[in-house]
């Protein structure tokens, strides 16, 4: 009969769901905000994306870009929340999950918030950044995993060599 080791998957699954709460609270602070969350500062963004084109940087890094690249950095961490939330074997399930929640966003922004603009390119960049954040999710999960399957076998393997002795 083999005792395993405790489970640590406990402790592991409560800081997930503070964090998850936490940048769920963030992200709904972002995305419900009742006008577009850069308005306040709509003319400086122009001046210093004007003054980065005079330094040399190309022109297509404009306004769109860069609010894309942003979205795409926002639904990072959501992608990396679900790929961590989700049982290693069902990962492709978290893939879906970014889309749908930005699309569920750009729905009650459509229809909820008036000055907001919903776009299927804000759902594009979503799903993007959410994708990139299951992938790293996952990537860690398997290396966390076979080393906790190691630090296992190597404990039973001494286990079994000195309850022998």
């Amino acid at each position: 009969m083999s005792q395993r080791l405790p489970s640590t998957s406990g402790p592991r699954h409560a800081i997930i769901a503070m964090m998850a709460v936490g940048y769920g609270i963030f992200l709904a602070f972002v995305v419900f905000w009742p006008s577009p969350i850069d308005a306040p500062v709509q003319g400086l963004l122009e001046r210093a994306i004007s003054e980065l084109h005079e330094r040399g940087v190309p022109t297509f890094v404009d306004y769109e870009f860069i609010e894309s690249f942003m979205n795409v950095l926002l639904f990072v961490p959501v992608g990396f929340l679900f790929g961590l939330m989700v049982p290693l074997r069902w990962w492709p399930v978290a893939l879906l999950l970014g889309p749908a929640l930005s699309a569920g966003i750009e729905l009650a922004q459509r229809y909820v918030l008036d000055e907001r603009v919903s776009t299927v390119n804000d759902v594009i960049a979503n799903s993007i950044g959410a994708t990139f954040g299951v992938l790293f999710a996952v990537v860690i999960r398997a290396i966390v995993r076979a080393r906790d399957e190691k630090v296992i076998e190597r404990y039973e393997a001494l286990r079994g060599a000195t309850i022998s002795d």
